[in-house]
Order: C-alpha cells, then sequence, then structure tokens
C-alpha cells in the first residue's frame, strides 16, 4: 500500500458508540489496543494505537453541538484523504451525496467533513495539516484493507472515480475495483447488492490467528457474521462488536 496518500485513499478510521469503556475495553482484548483521551479541548476523542502505530479514533456517540446522541449506532467510519476538503464536499453534494458534517477544522491537525454517498454509504474525508493520518504498518491489529459495500456498484465508481479520483481498476470476473492496480490499490468497490440492503464501508484489521480471534469475539459478547473461510487475500472473517459495528478480520496467506 503506497505510503505517501493519493487523493482518495483511506487515511484514518473512527469508531462511535454508545456504551464506550465496556466496548473500548472489548476491542483491547481483540486486538491490544490502547485508547488515550484527547481531552476536552477535542471531545474527549481517544486515539487508538497499537504497539506505538496509530490505528484510528473512538469516541460516544454525540450530536455535532456535543451533546450525547442516545439513537445514534455503533459505526466505524472511513475517511478519505484530499488534498482540498471543500472543493471535495462541495463536489460530492453535486454529484448527488447528502451533507453530514460540512468542513471543519480540527485544530491545527486538520479539516473534515462527512457525507453520505448517493448509494446510502456514510464516508469521511480528510485534509491533513499536522497530522497525516493513521499508520499501515500492515500488522497486527493494524488496518490492511478498506472497501465500499454498494447496494449500486455503477454508481459507487462513477460518484468516486468522479469526486474522488479513483482511479477504477475493474476486477477481471467479479464485480469488484480497485482504487489502483496491483500493489498500488489502496481500496476496493465491491457489489454487495447480492447480500445488503444498505451500502457501507468496511474496514479489514490483520491478525495472526482468524479462527482463534473469531472465538475471543464470541466470547465476549460480540458475533461472527460470515467466516472463518480462505479467500487469495488470506483468511477473513466478518465480524460485529457487542454493539453490533461490523469488522473483518484478516490473517495473511
Amino acid at each position: 500500500m503506497p505510503t505517501s496518500p493519493r487523493e482518495g485513499q483511506p487515511t484514518w478510521i473512527d469508531y462511535t458508540c454508545q456504551e464506550f469503556e465496556s466496548t473500548t475495553n472489548f476491542y483491547s482484548e481483540i486486538f491490544g489496543w490502547e485508547f488515550t483521551d484527547q481531552g476536552p479541548d477535542f471531545g474527549h476523542y481517544n486515539m487508538i494505537t497499537k504497539g506505538g502505530a496509530t490505528v484510528g479514533g473512538a469516541m460516544r456517540a454525540v450530536h455535532m453541538d456535543g451533546t450525547p446522541n442516545p439513537l445514534a449506532p455503533a459505526m466505524w467510519t472511513t475517511y478519505l484523504h484530499t488534498d482540498d476538503v471543500s472543493g471535495v464536499y462541495a463536489a460530492s453534494l453535486e454529484a448527488g451525496a447528502a451533507p453530514i458534517a460540512e468542513p471543519m477544522a480540527v485544530g491545527p491537525l486538520g479539516q473534515i467533513a462527512v457525507i453520505t454517498d448517493p448509494t446510502g454509504a456514510g464516508v469521511g474525508m480528510w485534509q491533513p495539516g499536522e497530522f497525516s493520518g493513521f499508520d499501515t504498518p500492515l500488522t497486527p491489529g493494524t488496518p490492511v484493507w478498506f472497501e465500499l459495500m454498494t447496494v449500486n456498484y455503477p454508481v459507487a465508481n462513477e460518484f468516486y472515480g468522479h469526486v474522488f479520483s479513483f482511479d477504477i481498476i475493474p476486477m477481471e470476473g467479479f464485480p469488484y475495483a480497485t482504487h489502483g492496480a496491483g500493489d498500488d490499490a489502496v481500496a476496493g468497490i465491491c457489489d454487495a447488492s447480492e447480500w445488503t440492503q444498505v451500502s457501507f464501508w468496511r474496514t479489514y484489521i490483520n491478525v495472526e490467528d482468524v479462527d482463534a480471534t473469531a472465538a475471543k469475539v464470541t466470547a465476549l459478547g460480540g458475533m461472527v457474521l460470515a467466516g472463518p473461510e480462505d479467500s487469495p487475500y488470506g483468511r477473513i472473517a466478518t465480524v460485529t462488536d457487542p454493539e453490533g459495528a461490523t469488522l473483518q478480520l484478516q490473517q495473511n496467506p
């Protein structure tokens, strides 16, 4: 995966939930993650790290004004790199996206915005300032792949190609495309219309042993939705945490 972010490359993930302490304890047990509160100036947003590598962020579900949002489901959000968050945000709305959070500065760290794409998936954008995004050492407990599961594959390809400058490379024999080819690929778009009624972005977290991790997920109150099963890209399982947010587990081939 390229280390210098290109336009549209996933550069950050974060998590929102209701029961913050118990759910973050779940992730600490599963992946060995550490959560560090950034204090009141950042709304008690937590940075997630693993072995010194920055993995993402986490916080309780709140409204934009900072008040608790008890109706918000637990979920992971993927953020895509951009050098022009205002321009990409405007272009996304013109292309049929719906606004969630308009561009705003996060101190000196960078600028953020969040939309719902035209196929119904929530996705963020990040223009770096002092902070570029997560680390991707591709080691256990860190993110290794990101993909949009969409109910409208043609619209998704057109939207991300136009708005986020995805270099759409179709996969032969399967309705799947990547942003970039081969080792330069940084994200995928999958026609998931046979398996889901809603579009969403999902993240793959590398683990040493998918079967053992999936069993631990169940023991700690999560669920295994699919797998574990072998694939050309390693052994894979789809799981949820105790609040229902989904993640992919990936073990190297």
